[in-house]
């Protein structure tokens, strides 16, 4: 797949509410064999549902905008920030990605995100980006069980007809020390600034959030493949990589188009010290299962 591009950024900036301009340009890694284990839309088997190949997953394309943001709005992003983004398009393993950020036309403040492949311009995310709390920020119905349980000797199918809504997860632990989060970098964004690397509690990567979305499903559920269309994150507070993180979710609505359940899940991330750090809403549309051979 050709050289990989590390991102070294400055340790301060000067943070303003006004958007500056920013871009970074990425070469997309095919996912390691655990993702495509818990969805086989990420491997050779997303042909079957019509991909030219495995999809490279959404919590790493949009992980590898993250520089982009950063240069944009600074490290204050972090800890009070948020993102609102669709993906219509795939993303393949050898795709280079060109994010860039703007300034919208309306609001200063606001950041016009997209991303796309450069040999063929297809969009890959498009969004918003903002400091603060974000518009919608309301919006997100919360679980009210937040006490961490183990995962189920045995867990249930959930079927296209079967899928929850109203109702909330079990929630889960998940481990998350410094070496935890190296190991994130190293397997999943291949970047190894020190800001997410060094020490005895880095900050955690942005995509480490949504990257627990389907692990939450996983934990109480077995469910067919499924496709990330569109996500909001807002960041509450600063995340340490220094403990055990709950993970609280609830099911949303379920919406079906064209045959195919979209399925709404907001997320709830505790930090090793009771501290409210990230709300998370993703967005995925439910897939049948394929048939053995």
């Amino acid at each position: 797949l050709g050289t990989l591009t590390f991102f070294v950024r400055p340790q301060f900036r000067v943070t303003t509410m006004t958007v500056a301009s920013a871009s970074c340009t990425r070469l997309a890694v095919a996912d390691p064999p655990e993702v495509s284990a818990a969805n086989p839309i990420h491997d050779e088997s997303a042909v079957s549902y019509g991909y030219a190949g495995g999809i490279v997953a959404g919590i790493h394309t949009y992980g590898w905008m993250v520089p982009a943001i950063l240069d944009s709005l600074g490290d204050a992003w972090l800890s009070h920030g948020w993102c609102e983004f669709r993906l219509p398009r795939p993303v393949y393993a050898g795709d280079e990605l060109l994010t860039e950020v703007i300034p919208s036309p309306e609001d200063p403040d606001v950041g016009l995100i997209t991303q796309r492949v450069v040999s063929d311009g297809r969009v890959t995310i498009e969004g918003t980006i903002g400091l603060g709390d974000a518009p919608w920020i309301n919006e997100f119905k919360l679980p009210t069980e937040r006490t961490p349980v183990p995962e189920p000797e045995s867990r249930p199918f959930l079927g296209l007809n079967d899928i929850p809504s109203d109702v909330d997860y079990p929630p889960m632990s998940v481990p998350l020390t410094a070496s935890d989060a190296r190991v994130w970098m190293s397997e999943r964004i291949h970047d190894d600034d020190a800001t997410w690397t060094s020490g005895e509690a880095p900050l955690v990567h942005p995509s480490w959030v949504l990257g627990q979305m389907t692990p939450l499903i996983r934990h109480s559920y077995r469910m067919p493949a499924g496709v990330h269309a569109s996500g909001r994150v807002q960041h509450l507070n600063s995340f340490l990589a220094d403990g055990e993180v709950v993970v609280a979710g609830r099911w949303g609505e379920v919406e079906v188009k064209k045959g195919k359940p979209w399925s709404t899940t907001d997320a709830l991330f505790i930090d090793a010290h009771g501290t409210e750090v990230a709300l998370v809403r993703q967005v995925a549309v439910i897939l049948p299962l394929l048939p053995k051979d």
